[in-house]
């Protein structure tokens, strides 16, 4: 059955759609209901949006199974229709998969096909539209084959480029993004109202709310290559100067929707991932580079004040030397003073030990003053598992409220937690050395804090 849904599917893979806010809203929403049919009832029934979403792809109809599915084919038939239908729409869909990829305890199918939006090729900006953005740099060599090219949400990057000799990195960006953007964050926000009525997406509304709220502000420069190289440039400096085990490529040119960086050798820590899955023992992101990672987004947050608050894999790379590199500043945050307060509150007091954490009412103390709000301290445990340990738990915390504010922090934090607890077991199991270490992320930016205390004194 999942054979015959894979070829229906080819279709899906053939180019971006061009859709404006309210096509695009038709088609998010007709996916999704379309998936919760499959998952209640083990197939497309007639009252399900099909006769919409075959306005967008027109073969979906194909799709009507002839009999109910089990549990196990209906995610990985989801799982695949959103991955598809994610990649066809770009833009915040492609981040959304990229996001939920870290979520290895999820059912059978959905961290498999997720994970391809870490850095898909399965859609590309068309030629005209690269030699339009590229051929303003005199100097830049590039190569477009399909090998040299990565996509992902916000523009495609070509790896395989010299820069008036010198190795380079062209980013790209896609055709229309700064307008699906802005109205994508509107539509995640209503699709998790809409979704948050069953049990298994409780929570939904008020994450995908503050998420989006906190997201829109940064829009502009996410989507100006000319901002997101003056962030990278300040976050180069900022770590050049202090000597540290941390490298940020050189900026060597930018336009609104080009910019062109130096290319640094070694591996990202999603194509890390990506060996592993596939058996093989790639000796990089042990414990020592891990804690290097989680120190660095700690010395950003609380020591700087200025922070690339992205940290999914493909933003985070192993140099071939025993240094690491951190990529991609388009989404950066220079936090408030109230932002400045709570987040050094968030450090100095956060659950460091197995001891700590097992107390469900100082958890729900210490993310209650944070600004998560929820009824219970067995929820207060269950949005932490979910939020801050890298553990299994449901699809969204059960709160009635996230500060905003909290957002950027609550982001690196969710990103980072997941990656130590699946680099671990990965590397354990092509037969790396390695224990996962729930409270990694957390002590990293305890020690930071209580530094920069001391240092005050």
């Amino acid at each position: 059955m999942i054979q015959n849904a894979k070829r229906r599917y080819e279709h899906l893979t053939d180019g971006k759609l061009v859709l404006d806010s309210k096509k695009r809203r038709e088609f998010a929403f007709a996916a999704v209901d379309t998936c919760i049919s499959i998952y209640i009832n083990g197939r497309v029934n007639e009252w399900t949006p099909v006769p919409l979403l075959s306005r967008f792809i027109p073969q979906v109809a194909d799709l009507l199974p002839e009999s109910v599915l089990p549990n196990k084919e209906r995610h990985c038939l989801i799982a695949e229709l959103l991955y598809k239908s994610g990649m066809k729409l770009g833009g915040l869909p492609v981040k959304a998969m990229q996001f939920m990829s870290l979520r290895h305890d999820l059912p059978e199918g959905y961290c498999e096909e997720f994970s391809k939006a870490q850095e898909s090729t399965s859609f590309r900006s068309p030629a005209e539209h690269v030699q339009k953005i590229l051929g303003k740099f005199p100097g830049l060599e590039w190569d477009d084959s399909d090998e040299f090219v990565k996509s992902a949400s916000i523009a495609q990057v070509h790896t395989n480029c010299t820069w008036q000799g010198k190795p380079a990195v062209a980013k790209v960006q896609h055709a229309h993004v700064k307008e699906e953007y802005e109205s994508d964050l509107k539509i995640m926000a209503d699709l998790g109202q809409h979704v948050d009525k069953y049990e298994e997406a409780k929570g939904a509304a008020v994450m995908l709310k503050s998420l989006a709220e906190k997201l829109a502000p940064t829009v502009s420069s996410e989507t100006d290559f000319t901002k997101e190289a003056a962030n990278q440039d300040r976050i180069q400096k900022m770590f050049a100067a202090s000597h540290s085990d941390v490298v940020v490529p050189e900026v060597f040119a930018a336009t609104e929707m080009g910019l062109i960086m130096e290319k640094l050798p070694g591996k990202t820590a999603a194509e890390a991932i990506a060996c592993w899955k596939r058996g093989e023992p790639l000796d990089i992101f042990d414990r020592q580079q891990r804690n290097v990672i989680y120190d660095l987004f700690a010395q950003m947050v609380l020591k700087h004040r200025f922070f690339q608050m992205d940290a999914h894999p493909g933003n985070f790379m192993a140099l071939d030397t025993v240094k690491v590199a951190l990529l991609d500043f388009g989404q950066c945050c220079e936090p408030s003073p109230k932002q400045v307060t709570l987040f050094q509150n968030f450090a100095l007091t956060a659950p460091t030990s197995e001891e700590d954490a097992i107390d469900e009412t100082k958890i729900l103390s210490w993310i209650s003053e944070m600004g998560v709000k929820v009824a219970t301290a067995a929820e207060a445990k269950a949005s932490a598992d979910l939020l801050f340990f890298g553990q299994k738990s449901s699809i969204f915390p059960s709160t009635k409220e996230i500060d905003p504010e909290l957002m950027p922090l609550l982001l690196i934090s969710f990103y980072l937690s997941r990656f130590e607890s699946e680099a671990a077991e990965l590397r354990s199991h092509v037969g790396l050395k390695d224990q996962a270490d729930d409270f990694a992320v957390l002590k990293a930016f305890r020690y930071v804090a209580e530094a920069l205390n001391r240092a005050k004194l």
